[in-house]
């Protein structure tokens, strides 16, 4: 019988079992991967192209080309897909990024003969209807416009120009003006140049016997997406970084202002990358960080700060984010970057470092826990060409790491003449 009298015994994670899936080549050309579980009687289907904002000719065109593909094909209008998928209980919805594009179906598995035939209609047929296309550019500029008078979204905007320059794929959100200038014809292009099978990846994971994963075989050889004969090449993306590290995006009358501080980082296949993730979590990664501590607890200057690492296929961010009162926008610099330096001067202390492991490891064991969740770290594996080892690599960088390495890093990585620093708002 269980005593509660007694705490569970603690055990050091040596490593972890994230499922590989059984990967078949397809006569069209697209890879499917099956990571198979038989918890649960569902399924998640991911279709992930090539085409995302780093394949953009012209700004905006990814998003509105993937999105279109849901307003209507040659056998099923916008309507009729939202309703078949309903009538299942199902989920079927695009995931736009920087480098992909995703579409995603979640059924139960007894569903999928039913539901995989529309999916594939859907990516294979769009018609890309006029008055559709009006009406969702229209929602969607409208949409910009309303985050646009948001300070954290022009803060964001601002410092990812700053970084990356104001054409390059990786900046966030967009410019006035931009979304008008898309054409129907322009989408079209996009799709026929992007959305290709020979580039696919289709990610299944699931409820899959062998029978289903021979009819997902079968079904998905028969999509035929083929390049453009006019087919664009990929836009080169050159990085020119602003020559004012500093930029203040006004907002009149604001009592707010939103601050974000960063530069590049490391790619997340350089050696370094895992180890920064623990200077990162130390810094602002978590809620008893130094930057939720320092400016939340003690100055009382937010509700909430952070630090993150953003990967991308081509390169990776580090920036630190928070909303504050406009009259103590320069005091919280300040402190961001006093923080920044403690990390240079002085070794972390074997106590708090020793928490900030076990909180990274504890919260990683917690997002691996379905096989969705796993799934979704085999499919970053694959698209960032990363060794299979490389979570059980993470465990071992984060239970090893010490705090002599993280000083050296937080030296090389986190020096104050390179950081992007932009405010929207107005300062003091």
């Amino acid at each position: 019988m269980l005593d509660r009298t007694k705490a569970p015994e603690i055990h050091e994670i040596d490593a972890v079992n994230i499922q590989i899936a059984e990967v078949t080549h397809l006569s069209n050309g697209a890879r499917l991967h099956a990571i198979k579980s038989e918890t649960q009687p569902v399924i998640r289907l991911d279709f992930v192209f090539k085409a995302g904002k780093w394949f953009e000719d012209k700004k905006g065109v990814s998003d509105i080309a993937a999105k279109m593909l849901l307003e209507g094909s040659l056998n099923h209008t916008a309507k009729q897909i939202a309703d078949k998928v309903a009538f299942y209980g199902a989920s079927f919805e695009n995931n736009h990024g920087y480098d992909r594009s995703e579409f995603t179906l979640y059924c139960l598995a007894k569903y999928t003969s039913e539901l995989l035939p529309l999916v594939l209609d859907v990516l294979q047929n769009p018609v890309f209807p006029e008055e559709e296309f009006n009406l969702l550019k229209q929602r969607t500029v409208q949409s910009l416009k309303v985050q646009r008078q948001k300070n954290n979204y022009l803060a964001t905007h601002s410092f990812t120009q700053q970084v990356y320059g104001k054409g390059h794929a990786y900046t966030f959100g967009f410019d006035d003006g931009v979304l008008e200038a898309i054409s129907k014809e322009d989408v079209e292009a996009y799709y026929r140049n992007r959305f290709i099978t020979q580039e696919l990846e289709v990610f299944a994971c699931g409820a899959i016997d062998d029978l289903m994963q021979q009819d997902l075989v079968k079904e998905i050889s028969n999509l035929q997406l083929q390049p453009s004969a006019t087919s664009a090449t990929t836009p080169s993306h050159s990085i020119s970084g602003a020559a004012s590290k500093f930029n203040l995006v006004p907002v009149e009358e604001s009592l707010q202002s939103s601050i974000r501080i960063g530069k590049r980082f490391p790619e997340i296949s350089h050696p370094d990358y895992q180890k920064l993730l623990v200077l990162n979590e130390v810094l602002g990664g978590y809620f008893g960080s130094r930057l939720m501590r320092n400016i939340r607890e003690d100055k009382g200057y937010t509700y909430g700060i952070y630090s993150a690492m953003s990967p991308k296929e081509q390169d990776s961010l580090f920036f630190i984010g928070t909303d504050v009162n406009y009259a103590v926008t320069e005091n919280t610099i300040e402190e961001v970057l006093k923080e920044v330096k403690l990390l240079q001067q002085e070794e972390i202390s074997a106590s708090e470092l020793e928490t900030v492991k076990n909180y990274m490891l504890g919260k990683f064991l917690n997002d691996i826990n379905t096989i969705f969740d796993q799934c979704d770290r085999y499919k970053r594996i694959v698209l960032h060409q990363l060794p299979q080892e490389h979570y059980n690599n993470y465990v071992t960088t984060v239970r090893t790491v010490t705090a002599a390495e993280l000083q050296a890093l937080a030296t090389t990585y986190l020096k104050e003449e390179d950081f992007y620093t932009s405010v929207a708002g107005r300062k003091a």
